[in-house]
């Protein structure tokens, strides 16, 4: 029944503009301001700072998907978003998680180690 209100109510405009705002916020900060030192998705380089700044924009995105289908009273279009916000988290969760207990070697360290390997 509480729901139901909420989803129906003739100011839902108001919340949905508002969420579709902090979404656009998220997905901003995750293309081009970057989260936890990186650059951003667009001008990152780092596989770690890279799939940072992915997972805030997806969840920007989905924000704004959830703020489309209250106002819109888009069932399917929650269910969408629901769904890709949960299975992207996790996926990425999982790399960013396996990312920072194994990172990349540097080029430095990358290029000492061919010389070593070459070495008589």
């Amino acid at each position: 029944m509480i729901v139901e209100t909420l989803v129906s109510a003739h100011w839902r405009f108001g919340p949905a503009a508002g969420l579709a705002a902090i979404g656009l916020v998220l997905l901003a900060r995750g293309l081009w301001f970057g989260v936890a030192g990186s650059r951003g998705l667009v001008r990152e380089r780092d596989a770690l700072g890279w799939k940072r700044g992915f997972r805030l924009t997806v969840a920007g995105l989905c924000l704004v998907g959830f703020a489309a289908a209250w106002a819109w009273q888009a069932l399917w279009l929650f269910v969408v978003a629901a769904g890709i916000l949960g299975e992207e988290l996790l996926e990425t969760s999982v790399i960013i998680e396996v990312l920072k207990r194994h990172p990349a070697p540097s080029a430095a360290h990358a290029g000492r180690a061919a010389i070593v390997a070459t070495a008589p």
